[in-house]
């Protein structure tokens, strides 16, 4: 499946008029400040869990052998369930707890998330035999 330059262009511009629209609520004084910031990092939450799901269903040239093909597909199905799930957590913190607690916790499974991802690229490259695919 691949994602089209309008699609993400698309996806953007919805990202920036959400923005938009919840900055100019909170400056009217419709919503609060903090439901405000809510709002927009759950939606945050849910494009990073968005953006994860399509990760193993990148389609790529055939690599060199099969080998490096199924290392490579297991390395995108792993991340994409990785990135998915912190994208999950990222938006549920952000909907139910306390924002002081909410902080800290989506950005550490977001960043657990990232060195996931670079450890599979990393172990992808070296070649080391993935023999859970």
């Amino acid at each position: 499946m691949k994602i089209g330059i309008a699609t993400s262009i698309a996806a953007a511009l919805f990202i920036l008029v959400a923005t938009l629209v919840l900055r100019e609520l909170v400056h009217a004084g419709t919503l609060d400040g903090s439901v405000g910031t809510r709002a927009m990092m759950v939606a945050n939450g849910v494009i990073v869990a968005l953006c994860g799901n399509l990760v193993p269903k990148t389609l790529a040239a055939p690599r060199a052998s099969f080998a490096a093909e199924r290392r490579m597909q297991a390395a995108l199905r792993s991340a994409g369930l990785v990135m998915t799930l912190a994208g999950v957590t990222y938006a549920l913190l952000w909907l139910a707890a306390p924002e002081a607690i909410a902080q800290p916790l989506s950005l550490g499974a977001l960043g657990l998330a990232f060195l996931y991802t670079v450890y599979r690229i990393l172990r992808c490259k070296w070649g080391r035999a993935d023999l859970t695919a």
